[in-house]
């Protein structure tokens, strides 16, 4: 059987043109190099060198293999380069889940920079609910989610990323848009821009209210803060929202004042306990926390 060894030797001297300097090339002795050549020969069955007037000419069956054997070694410099970049986390595929809380602020800045760093790395990144990113995570479909829901389970392993206080969105122009802060009572009677019934955050705000028994305008429900700092800019209500969506709306015609009592978002990052952990998804999650680190997130 040809060995690696053998055809290294036939492509440096083929290179060189001497059995001396291919040698020389590759730290052997020349009798080694030229028995290594001799196995070759023997192997395959017929010779690759002339001799003439003391140096090596190839023969056109030399030529013809050193072509194949060419190929050969552009393949393997071509796996090498792929087991480098897998190794320095630039190819690959992830695939991140989010609710729309950090999916539509934080995690688009962090992925814009992720992919200078990883331009080659295939990504998939999907906005959707938090009842279906946990699904996804127990079923092990995905490699990172990211949720506000409290939620444990024996198939997940759970970080916590972020703990932000809400705050009060109006439209630019409300009476309220210059306060320093914002109590249940300075909103009774407001058309309030409410959650749905089904989510955790909905009842902590109803919570605040109820407390000190203040009675808001409850006509419109919407999905997200997104939602609702895009209706309070149309002057369509006010609503109590995390501050990262609030943050993107400024400029676009609300006001964002802080609110109290506090309540508390908490951002937990998911990672699937039964897939090996990815490589992309650590380099990911390493960027995320920085990012949050700098903004003074964490």
């Amino acid at each position: 059987m040809i060995t690696s060894r053998q055809l290294e030797v036939f492509r440096a001297t083929m290179s060189h043109g001497t059995v001396t300097a291919a040698a020389e090339r590759l730290g052997v002795s020349q009798p080694a190099a030229s028995k290594i050549l001799a196995g070759l020969e023997h192997e395959i069955g017929y010779p690759l060198f002339m001799r003439i007037k003391q140096r090596l000419a190839p023969t056109s069956e030399a030529r013809l293999l050193e072509a194949e054997v060419t190929r050969l070694y552009h393949s393997l410099e071509q796996v090498t380069a792929v087991a480098r970049e897998i190794r320095e986390r630039q190819v690959g595929d992830l695939l991140i889940c989010s609710t729309s809380a950090l999916g539509r602020t934080v995690l688009p800045d962090v992925l814009a920079m992720f992919m200078k760093r990883h331009a080659k790395a295939h990504i998939g990144f999907h906005v959707r609910s938090s009842t279906y990113i946990n699904q996804k995570m127990i079923d092990q479909q995905i490699d990172l989610g990211f949720s506000m829901m409290p939620f444990e389970h024996p198939s997940m392993v759970t970080e916590e990323l972020s703990r932000a206080t809400a705050v009060c969105v109006l439209p630019g122009d409300h009476r309220l848009a210059r306060r320093k802060v914002i109590r249940p009572a300075d909103l009774r009677g407001e058309r309030f821009l409410s959650f749905p019934l089904d989510g955790r955050m909905r009842h902590l705000i109803d919570a605040a209210f109820e407390q000190e028994r203040i009675e808001r305008h409850l006509q419109i429900d919407v999905y997200s803060s997104a939602e609702a700092c895009a209706l309070a800019a149309r002057g369509l209500g006010v609503s109590i929202v995390e501050p990262f969506t609030a943050r993107d709306y400024l400029g676009e015609g609300i006001a964002v004042v802080p609110f109290e009592p506090r309540i508390r978002y908490l951002f937990r990052a998911m990672r699937p306990r039964y897939r090996k952990p990815s490589r992309l998804a650590d380099a990911f999650l390493d960027a995320l926390r920085t990012h949050l680190k700098a903004k003074g997130l964490s």
